[in-house]
Protein backbone atom coordinates (compact mmCIF):
# COMPACT_ATOMS: atom_id res chain seq x y z
CA UNK A 1 0.00 0.00 0.00
CA UNK A 2 1.22 3.14 -1.05
CA UNK A 3 1.77 5.51 2.01
CA UNK A 4 1.04 8.25 -0.17
CA UNK A 5 -1.56 11.52 1.12
CA UNK A 6 -4.65 10.64 -0.75
CA UNK A 7 -6.86 13.72 -1.65
CA UNK A 8 -10.32 14.02 -0.08
CA UNK A 9 -12.54 17.14 -0.52
CA UNK A 10 -9.57 18.99 -2.59
CA UNK A 11 -6.92 18.15 0.68
CA UNK A 12 -4.45 16.06 1.47
CA UNK A 13 -5.30 13.22 3.51
CA UNK A 14 -1.81 11.71 5.92
CA UNK A 15 -1.94 7.82 5.74
CA UNK A 16 2.20 7.81 7.33
CA UNK A 17 0.42 6.26 10.73
CA UNK A 18 -0.19 3.25 8.57
CA UNK A 19 3.17 2.65 7.60
CA UNK A 20 4.01 -1.07 8.67
CA UNK A 21 5.76 -1.88 11.27
CA UNK A 22 6.59 -5.08 13.30
CA UNK A 23 5.33 -6.29 16.56
CA UNK A 24 6.36 -8.89 19.33
CA UNK A 25 4.37 -11.95 19.86
CA UNK A 26 5.87 -13.73 23.14
CA UNK A 27 6.39 -17.45 22.29
CA UNK A 28 6.79 -18.97 25.45
CA UNK A 29 6.81 -22.62 24.01
CA UNK A 30 9.64 -21.68 21.54
CA UNK A 31 11.25 -19.46 23.96
CA UNK A 32 11.30 -16.63 21.96
CA UNK A 33 9.11 -14.04 20.53
CA UNK A 34 7.79 -14.09 17.07
CA UNK A 35 8.32 -11.15 14.91
CA UNK A 36 5.40 -10.24 12.71
CA UNK A 37 5.13 -7.79 10.17
CA UNK A 38 2.24 -5.85 10.43
CA UNK A 39 0.49 -3.90 7.23
CA UNK A 40 -2.97 -2.19 6.45
CA UNK A 41 -5.21 -1.78 3.54
CA UNK A 42 -7.21 0.56 2.16
CA UNK A 43 -10.09 -0.24 3.47
CA UNK A 44 -9.03 0.70 6.70
CA UNK A 45 -9.74 4.23 5.84
CA UNK A 46 -12.31 4.00 2.87
CA UNK A 47 -15.79 2.45 2.36
CA UNK A 48 -17.61 0.98 -0.27
CA UNK A 49 -18.86 3.32 -2.47
CA UNK A 50 -22.94 3.62 -3.00
CA UNK A 51 -24.41 5.61 -5.72
CA UNK A 52 -26.98 6.42 -3.26
CA UNK A 53 -24.70 8.80 -1.08
CA UNK A 54 -21.72 8.79 -2.58
CA UNK A 55 -21.10 10.72 -6.45
CA UNK A 56 -18.30 9.26 -9.03
CA UNK A 57 -16.11 12.04 -8.14
CA UNK A 58 -15.41 10.59 -4.04
CA UNK A 59 -13.93 7.25 -5.38
CA UNK A 60 -10.48 7.48 -4.32
CA UNK A 61 -9.77 4.12 -5.26
CA UNK A 62 -10.34 1.06 -6.74
CA UNK A 63 -10.15 -2.77 -5.27
CA UNK A 64 -10.76 -3.87 -8.44
CA UNK A 65 -11.58 -2.56 -11.22
CA UNK A 66 -15.71 -2.65 -10.43
CA UNK A 67 -15.24 -2.39 -6.92
CA UNK A 68 -14.91 1.97 -5.95
CA UNK A 69 -13.76 2.97 -2.53
CA UNK A 70 -14.23 6.67 -1.04
CA UNK A 71 -12.61 7.83 1.44
CA UNK A 72 -14.61 7.24 4.93
CA UNK A 73 -13.53 10.31 7.55
CA UNK A 74 -14.95 7.90 10.68
CA UNK A 75 -12.99 5.10 9.63
CA UNK A 76 -9.45 7.81 8.96
CA UNK A 77 -10.05 9.20 12.15
CA UNK A 78 -10.56 5.81 14.03
CA UNK A 79 -7.29 4.28 11.46
CA UNK A 80 -5.08 6.75 13.67
CA UNK A 81 -5.56 3.68 16.66
CA UNK A 82 -4.55 0.72 14.19
CA UNK A 83 -0.66 0.43 14.94
CA UNK A 84 -1.76 0.89 19.18
CA UNK A 85 -3.78 -1.74 19.16
CA UNK A 86 -2.00 -4.25 16.64
CA UNK A 87 0.96 -3.90 19.14
CA UNK A 88 -1.15 -4.98 21.83
CA UNK A 89 -2.98 -7.88 19.72
CA UNK A 90 -0.66 -10.43 21.08
CA UNK A 91 -2.45 -10.48 24.54
CA UNK A 92 -5.65 -10.14 23.21
CA UNK A 93 -8.02 -13.29 22.08
CA UNK A 94 -9.55 -12.74 18.03
CA UNK A 95 -12.51 -14.50 16.68
CA UNK A 96 -12.23 -16.71 13.66
CA UNK A 97 -14.83 -15.41 10.83
CA UNK A 98 -16.86 -17.36 8.50
CA UNK A 99 -14.15 -17.35 5.77
CA UNK A 100 -12.13 -19.11 8.05
CA UNK A 101 -8.87 -17.20 6.84
CA UNK A 102 -9.59 -14.38 8.22
CA UNK A 103 -9.74 -13.47 12.05
CA UNK A 104 -11.78 -10.23 13.95
CA UNK A 105 -10.20 -8.56 16.96
CA UNK A 106 -13.16 -6.45 18.40
CA UNK A 107 -11.73 -3.45 20.35
CA UNK A 108 -13.01 -1.55 22.27
CA UNK A 109 -11.71 2.17 22.68
CA UNK A 110 -12.49 5.29 24.19
CA UNK A 111 -12.69 7.16 21.28
CA UNK A 112 -15.84 5.75 19.63
CA UNK A 113 -18.40 5.29 22.35
CA UNK A 114 -18.82 1.42 20.45
CA UNK A 115 -16.67 -1.50 19.23
CA UNK A 116 -13.77 -1.32 16.68
CA UNK A 117 -13.66 -4.46 14.12
CA UNK A 118 -10.57 -5.09 12.65
CA UNK A 119 -10.54 -7.98 10.03
CA UNK A 120 -6.87 -9.59 9.38
CA UNK A 121 -5.19 -12.21 8.17
CA UNK A 122 -1.98 -14.12 9.39
CA UNK A 123 0.02 -15.91 7.51
CA UNK A 124 3.83 -17.55 7.71
CA UNK A 125 6.03 -14.95 6.28
CA UNK A 126 8.12 -15.69 3.12
CA UNK A 127 11.82 -15.58 4.39
CA UNK A 128 12.62 -12.04 5.57
CA UNK A 129 13.67 -10.96 9.41
CA UNK A 130 10.22 -11.64 10.63
CA UNK A 131 8.28 -14.93 10.95
CA UNK A 132 4.66 -13.92 10.27
CA UNK A 133 2.74 -11.84 8.36
CA UNK A 134 -0.38 -9.91 9.59
CA UNK A 135 -2.61 -8.12 7.06
CA UNK A 136 -5.11 -5.89 8.01
CA UNK A 137 -7.75 -6.16 5.85
CA UNK A 138 -10.54 -4.08 7.24
CA UNK A 139 -11.08 -2.02 10.22
CA UNK A 140 -14.27 0.17 10.64
CA UNK A 141 -16.62 1.03 14.44
CA UNK A 142 -19.92 -0.91 14.75
CA UNK A 143 -22.72 -0.20 17.70
CA UNK A 144 -22.42 -3.90 18.35
CA UNK A 145 -20.44 -6.49 17.60
CA UNK A 146 -20.74 -8.66 14.40
CA UNK A 147 -22.79 -11.61 14.57
CA UNK A 148 -19.54 -14.21 14.69
CA UNK A 149 -21.18 -17.70 13.91
CA UNK A 150 -20.58 -19.56 17.77
CA UNK A 151 -18.63 -16.59 19.40
CA UNK A 152 -16.87 -19.42 21.27
CA UNK A 153 -14.82 -19.28 18.54
CA UNK A 154 -12.46 -17.54 20.01
CA UNK A 155 -8.58 -18.19 20.02
CA UNK A 156 -5.18 -16.45 22.45
CA UNK A 157 -3.62 -14.26 19.73
CA UNK A 158 -0.49 -16.29 21.21
CA UNK A 159 -2.12 -19.14 20.25
CA UNK A 160 -3.23 -18.95 16.58
CA UNK A 161 0.68 -16.70 15.94
CA UNK A 162 2.45 -20.17 16.98
CA UNK A 163 -0.03 -22.50 14.84
CA UNK A 164 0.21 -20.23 11.89
CA UNK A 165 4.46 -20.12 12.39
CA UNK A 166 4.27 -24.38 12.78
CA UNK A 167 1.76 -24.53 10.18
CA UNK A 168 -0.44 -26.07 12.14
CA UNK A 169 -4.61 -26.37 11.42
CA UNK A 170 -6.21 -23.94 13.90
CA UNK A 171 -9.04 -26.38 15.30
CA UNK A 172 -12.20 -25.01 17.02
CA UNK A 173 -15.59 -26.83 18.54
CA UNK A 174 -17.91 -28.25 16.43
CA UNK A 175 -20.30 -25.21 14.98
Amino acid sequence: MSLTPICHNGAPVPLDHLAPLVIACPCNVIGRDLTINAIFRTHCYTEKFDPIKHTRDQIVLYDAPARPRVFCPIRHRLSFKLPELISVIPKEKVFQTSQRRNYLYAAKISAYDGIYEIYFMLQKANGGSTNLRLTVESAYPVVEASPVPNRPNKIRFAVLALKVFRCKAVRFAAR
